[in-house]
């Protein structure tokens, strides 16, 4: 009966977080700083196996009338059960040299630009996806050999900015999501009067539904990337997209995608070094922006120019700055033109490229061996 097979399936599930529990006590080998992490995935696990002693223990446990309410419950813990196995408790278990340089770098990185949210992030070079991030779990993942790197170092700006926005997404989207709203029903209005298409109102409603489900999280991060580390988080944009699909106008007006158009990113990340006061850099990445849009065969439509227009850019960065500035964190022209901080030596690098391109790497190279030193000193890894 499925009274039965579902118990039993509850039994397992109780189990696994137990065997998981144990798992952590092999973990003692790790970092001291690290046993923060290890004692708050305990402390979750030891939460869910009570949880579902409860259902055990309850004497309607398996009863048919109420399997439902029941199973309910049963996915929401073997769901989080899941999180914890898949993700911080595995970076844990397998966690390495590159891990752990990761983690210091991420920590100062932290440190310097005043980070806000409770505890810092746990990083894993383990990426199948180049940069990205898990923000419920609190982990942002990298490519395996970026260790070994600075220029697209950036990006990992970009997903501490998911994290952030995870915390801080009411100060944000509430006030510019009026803003964006007005916008499109203006557009809309205006062209409910030139053609009566129902197509037309349709993309509107859904370039209003992917904004806010969507781009303004994306921009966001952008914006919160180039307000910590400046013009390097162009540079680095502009470097991905030499390697990215070549359609930077997608998605359009009546398309829909997971990240905005590149081309209106970029415009983003002018626009916010344009509010810091940026102006030269701006025009420096201008120039170069606009020499490889020459180069790519991709064009936008017609309709392009009602998704992404730059008085709505324009006043998500200047939401976003606010935010930032209100909770402290401090910008990258606050911070000192020192070799051991970070947001200026990813702008040192970039500088350093656009010197000599072609001898950068044996910079980055010295430059990577002393930070490695640093911020490995006195440890096993």
């Amino acid at each position: 009966m499925m009274s039965q097979f579902f118990c039993g399936q509850v039994m397992l599930l109780l189990k696994r977080c137990h065997t998981l529990i144990e798992h952590l006590k092999d973990l003692n080998n790790l970092p001291e700083e690290l046993k923060l992490h290890i004692n708050n995935v305990s402390t979750e696990l030891e939460k869910l196996a009570y949880d579902i002693e409860e259902i055990i223990n309850d004497p309607d446990f398996g009863v048919e009338i109420l399997l439902k309410n029941q199973i309910n419950s049963y996915r929401r813990y073997a769901e989080d059960v899941n999180i914890l196995e898949t993700s911080k408790l595995t970076l844990l278990y397998h966690f390495n040299r590159k891990d752990y340089y990761f983690y210091k770098f991420a920590k100062l990185f932290c440190e310097q630009v005043n980070y806000c949210c409770e505890e810092y992030p746990l990083i894993s070079t383990h990426s199948s996806d180049y940069f990205s991030a898990l923000p419920i779990e609190n982990i942002i993942n990298v490519p395996l050999c970026e260790d070994n790197f600075l220029l697209a170092i950036p990006d990992f700006v970009h997903e501490l900015g998911h994290l952030l926005y995870n915390y801080y997404e009411t100060e944000i989207t509430q006030p510019f999501s009026k803003i964006l709203c007005k916008y499109i029903k203006e557009q809309r209005d205006i062209l409910k009067n030139k053609t009566p298409s129902k197509a037309y109102q349709n993309h509107f409603k859904l370039l209003e539904q992917t904004w806010l489900q969507e781009y303004i999280v994306e921009f966001s991060c952008d914006i919160c990337a180039t307000y910590l580390v400046g013009s390097a988080y162009g540079w680095s944009h502009l470097r991905l997209l030499l390697e990215s699909d070549p359609e930077i106008y997608y998605p359009s007006f009546g398309e829909e995608g997971s990240h905005p158009a590149d081309e209106a990113r970029m415009r983003a990340i002018l626009l916010t070094l344009e509010e810091l006061g940026e102006s030269e850099q701006v025009e420096n990445i201008t120039q170069e922006w606009e020499h490889f849009k020459l180069i790519l065969v991709d064009s936008p439509d017609g309709e392009y120019e009602y998704c992404y227009p730059n008085e709505i850019l324009r006043q998500l960065a200047k939401q976003v700055i606010k935010v930032w500035e209100k909770v402290g964190l401090v910008p990258y022209h606050k911070q000192p033109d020192s070799k051991d901080n970070l947001p200026f030596l990813m702008r040192k690098a970039w500088e350093k490229f656009h010197e000599n391109p072609r001898e950068y790497t044996k910079w980055e190279t010295k430059t990577v061996t002393e930070l490695q030193s640093v911020l490995l000193k006195d440890t096993n890894y």
